[in-house]
């Protein structure tokens, strides 16, 4: 029996884990699930009469579940948006399914397309392919030899958000799509999701696991921990409550996403603050923040409910050091090239400043000022992708045209 060799192809995966990893934080078990059945596809063993993947994301609200799908479709097709999303909200009612497949000709709407046409489904890998982006334009890819070279059969990407609040009927057309791979609009065209990703999202069970969470806080002083066991059978139970068992029968792969600990919320919020800083690049005025220990924890524990996951940070971070800084940028008191240190303590928080132009080097020693040393060393600056050394060179530039400066 023949030995089996390392694959040069196996080395795709491991990047495609490590991509996920970066930019979805604290569900390790979810990407290991993700990666092997995206090892499976790539292997090309699917049924080719269904999807090629179909897949159930459970867990509470704001834990990483349509950032998933956002990191997923940046990955495959170079663009976080680059996904068709169907937003389960909007059909509750059952009338309203007529956006979704079209109307009959000859009726009210009968001109607009279908929101799951196959113009709509093809767009985003045709233009990955078009501008040269994503897994599905590089032609060594496994996943491209799966679809038969750039320009045949394009992949599709398929998020239905929150599926629990559609129509029943929406479940039984999901049915049809996720057993048979294809589905027939109003027009009596058809649509082909046998090269799609189609990938549902659900809060099912919520209400149980907030209140497993309940007794929990957060801001480093919880001792019990909820399991991922705990998580999988709360989310398990409730969704059979939910759903008929023979729509749950024809996923792949559900997928229950953990709460988030507090270690998490931290790299959340250094990634919050680099999109922060890439905002302020696009605006064409790059400054750079820097958070302190005490600053950060003081942004966690600001309106803290373990039920809502990570999104209350976006809202802290906003109220409590966006806002104040909008102020100080309006009034001339930061300006590009700024270098902007954030304490906190029980007074609430200090805001100190480097002006561009300011000596970095003889600001190394600086102990009030370490956000100096911070952007000269570059410290952790691939981290987020690059924006801190991005910044950084334009804050280099700033300085050396302004040849010198002061400190406040």
């Amino acid at each position: 029996m023949d030995e089996l060799q390392h694959d040069p192809h196996e080395g795709q995966l491991r990047r495609f884990s490590l991509e996920l990893r970066q930019q979805v934080v604290g569900q390790p078990g979810a990407i290991d699930k993700l990666t092997d059945s995206l090892s499976r596809l790539m292997a090309g063993i699917q049924d080719p009469d269904r999807p090629l993947l179909a897949m159930l994301f459970m867990g509470p609200t704001g834990v990483g579940k349509t950032e998933t799908v956002r990191a997923l479709a940046r990955i495959l097709f170079g663009h976080q948006r680059a996904f068709t999303r169907v937003n389960c909200q909007e059909y509750a009612a059952h009338f309203n399914l007529s956006k979704l497949m079209g109307s009959p000709p000859g009726y009210v709407g009968g001109e607009i397309k279908p929101l799951v046409c196959q113009e709509n489904l093809d767009r985003h890998c045709l233009k990955a392919q078009k501008d040269g982006v994503g897994l599905v334009a590089q032609e060594d890819s496994l996943l491209c030899n799966l679809l038969g070279g750039t320009g045949n059969n394009p992949l599709s990407l398929v998020l239905f958000d929150e599926i629990e609040k559609a129509h029943p009927k929406m479940w039984d057309l999901l049915l049809g799509i996720l057993e048979e791979g294809q589905l027939t609009l109003a027009n009596n065209e058809e649509s082909n999701f046998r090269n799609s990703i189609i990938i549902l999202t659900t809060n099912v069970g919520s209400e149980a696991m907030s209140a497993r969470l309940g007794h929990e806080g957060i801001g480093f002083s919880s001792s019990e921990r909820v399991t991922a066991a705990d998580m999988d059978m709360a989310a398990w139970r409730a969704a059979r409550k939910t759903f008929p068992i023979e729509f749950l029968n024809r996923f792949d792969q559900i997928i229950t996403f953990a709460p988030l600990q507090d270690e998490d919320l931290l790299r959340i919020l250094d990634l919050l603050v680099s999109r922060f800083h890439r905002r302020t690049l696009a605006a064409n005025n790059p400054f750079l923040i820097h958070l302190t220990p005490a600053a950060k924890i003081r942004i966690i524990e600001h309106k803290a409910d373990p039920s809502l996951g990570a999104r209350p940070l976006a809202r802290a971070l906003d109220q409590l050091v966006v806002t104040p800084l909008s102020h100080f940028v309006v009034q001339g008191k930061v300006q590009g090239g700024d270098l902007i240190f954030i304490d906190a303590d029980e007074s609430g928080f200090r805001f100190h400043r480097q002006k561009a132009g300011a000596d970095l080097q003889r600001g190394l020693e600086d102990p009030v000022l370490p956000v100096v040393k911070w952007v000269s060393a570059m410290i952790s600056s691939g981290d987020d992708g690059g924006a801190k050394e991005e910044i950084t060179e334009e804050i280099k530039e700033i300085a050396a045209e302004a040849g010198g400066g002061e400190n406040t």
